[in-house]
């Protein structure tokens, strides 16, 4: 059996892909939202929501049989891979990982780069007063002190539960944009103005993040940029698209029998 972590549309794509072409297949996804995409697709009943650390995996591969596991999840879902990684290695079993590419970025003067979540609060401190988050609702919690005189905006999924927690940890709910992307450039343009943005914390997620349209709609407009870099991470085995992991798939399969 195949198990893919999916946290992405790309991986959402790999299974469909594997589903249909008949594979034995089961999804892994972290949250009720990740769920509830793939029973809508009617791929429901081979979809498991939960958050797993190394020994989960071990379980779960034990359990199911997995003889291949897959990696799609997000690029900064550090966690979630290397335990994954952890399992593959201790139970002797293959591990393969989609990366999505990093999208080439301009070079700015607005462009601030930094390593980690700590470094991106201290640069928004020094260059922002009206800040717009768009990591997330996981790490709203690390920018709630830029909240002084409803200085921050975060833009997250339209969940009633991120919105609830939302404004419980002290976001007006005038400062919450939840609107499902990714966005195209004048969109983006259109909710820095509406919110008077002068600073956007963001990720280099990738062409399917819709990073250089909110990068470039924030340079047009002299708004600075907040950008996190990717962690790096030794994946044993890595592929950028969705045609090379179904490829790779396909002779694992007949290898394995």
């Amino acid at each position: 059996m195949i198990l893919v972590l999916s946290g992405t549309e790309d991986g959402k794509e790999i299974v469909r892909r594997l589903y249909d072409h008949g594979c034995d297949i089961i999804t892994s996804v972290a949250t009720q939202y990740g769920k509830s995409i793939f029973e809508r697709l009617n791929l429901g009943k081979i979809c498991l929501q939960g958050r797993l650390d190394t020994n989960d995996f071990m379980h779960l591969i034990d359990e199911r049989g997995i003889r291949l596991l897959i990696d799609a999840t997000h690029p900064y879902a550090t966690d979630v891979s290397t335990n994954a990684i952890k399992a593959c290695n201790e139970k002797g079993i293959k591990y393969i990982r989609y990366q999505r590419c990093e999208t080439v970025l301009p070079e700015s003067h607005l462009i601030h780069g930094v390593y980690n979540i700590s470094d991106a609060v201290s640069k928004c401190i020094e260059v922002g007063k009206r800040v717009m988050l768009t990591t997330g609702f996981n790490n709203i919690k690390d920018f709630i002190g830029l909240n002084c005189e409803g200085g921050l905006v975060v833009r997250i999924l339209p969940l009633a539960e991120h919105v609830r927690k939302s404004v419980e940890m002290g976001i007006h709910a005038s400062n919450i944009a939840a609107l499902q992307g990714p966005f195209s450039y004048d969109l983006n343009k259109a909710l820095y103005d509406h919110f008077c943005i002068d600073t956007i914390v963001t990720k280099n997620s990738g062409k399917e993040g819709g990073v250089s349209e909110k990068v470039a709609a924030a340079i047009d407009n002299g708004i600075n940029v907040v950008l996190i870099k990717r962690p790096a991470i030794n994946y044993p085995a890595v592929y950028s698209s969705v045609d090379e992991i179904f490829d790779k798939c396909m002779k694992l399969e007949s290898a394995l029998g």
